[in-house]
C-alpha cells in the first residue's frame, strides 16, 4: 500500500486544527456526567471513568471516533504536563506508529513516541483500571533494558561450544 505523503500531512493538519473543538466537546460531555476534565494530575483516571459512560451503546464506528477524541485529550494532557509536541511519523513505514499522530519530546529518551490514540484503544478493549496511567509512566520514565550482560554471556557460551 502506497501512501500520499502530502495527503497524510494534510490529514494531520486537519487533526491538529480540530483539536480544540474536539477536546472542548469532550469536556462538555464529561460535565454532563459530573466529571471535570481540566488537565489535572488525575486526568488518566478521569478518562477511564468517562470512557465507559460515553461509549455505552455506541456502535463500532462511533466508538472508533470516540477513541480518537479521547486520544486527542490524552495527547494534550501529556503534551501540557510533560512537554513535547504532536508529530506524524512518516519516515519509516516499518514504524508501528507510521502515519499515526504521536507526542514526541516528552521524555528524556530521544525519539520516543507516545501514541495516545493507541493507548485509548488498548484501554477500550480491556477496560483495565490503571492502563492509561501505566502507559504514560512507561513513556515518561521508561526502564531502559541493558542486555549487554546477557549478550556477553551468550557470546561466551557460544565460544565454549565445540564446533563440528
Amino acid at each position: 500500500m502506497t501512501i500520499d505523503m502530502d495527503e497524510a500531512e494534510a490529514v494531520f493538519d486537519d487533526f491538529l486544527i480540530a483539536m480544540d473543538d474536539q477536546v472542548e466537546w469532550l469536556a462538555e460531555e464529561a460535565e454532563k456526567h459530573n466529571v471535570e476534565l481540566t488537565y489535572s494530575p488525575n486526568t488518566p483516571e478521569l478518562l477511564e471513568t468517562l470512557f465507559p459512560l460515553l461509549s455505552a451503546g455506541m456502535d463500532e464506528d462511533d466508538t472508533a471516533s470516540l477513541i480518537v477524541i479521547f486520544g486527542r485529550y490524552l495527547g494534550e494532557f501529556v503534551r501540557r504536563t510533560y512537554g513535547g509536541q504532536w508529530s506524524l511519523p512518516l519516515d519509516d513505514k516499518k514504524n508501528v506508529n507510521f502515519n499515526t499522530p504521536v507526542i514526541t519530546g516528552h521524555s528524556r529518551v530521544e525519539g520516543l513516541e507516545f501514541a495516545p490514540i493507541r493507548v485509548i484503544r488498548a484501554y477500550s478493549l480491556r477496560r483495565s483500571d490503571g492502563t492509561i496511567r501505566r502507559a504514560i509512566e512507561n513513556h515518561i520514565n521508561p526502564q531502559i533494558l541493558d542486555l549487554s550482560q546477557e549478550a556477553a554471556e551468550e557470546a561466551n557460551d557460544e565460544s565454549q561450544t565445540p564446533s563440528n
